[in-house]
């Protein structure tokens, strides 16, 4: 499965991966009509789009969701729940409230199972953790997401964290790296222009009554 393929996520806003995967769905301030990930094969099909593993892994993980569905199906509603998980965390984070400890409790053993299945190896500069492919299985891209998470929210300037505000933004979530801090929608080629143009609209509407 190689890295560049389109599917299933059409765009990517996020900028770290653990925000990419909570913006799986369409829109998290109006009902969702899009699930980017409805089964495993897709939610492998995400991960080789953004090269969470290398080809021979998810080749490997494709396999064994094919050969044990049932297997597959209780690993994509992990997923789909940490997901949620996921969001409640990052969105308390922005509003400035505490996570439930429940929520926390989850990424935590999320985080600790994913070191459990990396080595720490010599890097051309530093020492890095790698993954031990043979340990790998279907809850991998959960572990990888979660390592996201940890490393987000304990290194990373959490007032970078933000959410596309609605009613008029999709509320997806994204850490904004601008110089100054000034980024306030995913993108101006979704929500943002789709919102100037409306307020441009309206100033057109109120000069002709």
């Amino acid at each position: 499965m190689a890295a560049t393929v389109a599917w299933p996520v059409p765009f990517f806003l996020g900028g770290r991966l653990c925000l990419d995967f909570v913006n799986t769905v369409n829109s998290r301030t109006r009902p969702a009509t899009k699930d980017y990930i409805p089964d495993v094969a897709a939610l492998l099909g995400w991960c080789s789009q953004l090269a969470v593993f290398d080809a021979d892994t998810l080749s490997r993980l494709q396999s064994m969701a094919e050969t044990q569905p049932r297997v597959a199906e209780a690993a994509h509603a992990r997923a789909k729940r940490f997901r949620e998980t996921l969001f409640a965390i990052f969105q308390n984070t922005i509003d400035g409230e505490g996570p439930s400890a429940e929520a926390l409790g989850a990424l935590g053993e999320l985080v600790s199972a994913g070191r459990q299945r990396q080595r720490l190896k010599k890097g051309e500069e530093r020492f890095v953790w790698s993954w031990d492919k043979s340990r790998l299985d279907l809850d991998a891209p959960l572990q990888a997401v979660a390592l996201s998470a940890e490393q987000m929210l304990t290194k990373g300037d959490l007032q970078r964290l933000k959410a596309c505000p609605g009613p008029e933004g999709c509320g997806w979530l994204f850490y904004d790296e601008t110089k100054n801090a000034s980024r306030r929608w995913c993108s101006m080629e979704h929500c943002g222009g789709a919102a100037k143009a409306r307020r441009h609209a309206a100033r057109l509407r109120e000069k002709r009554l």
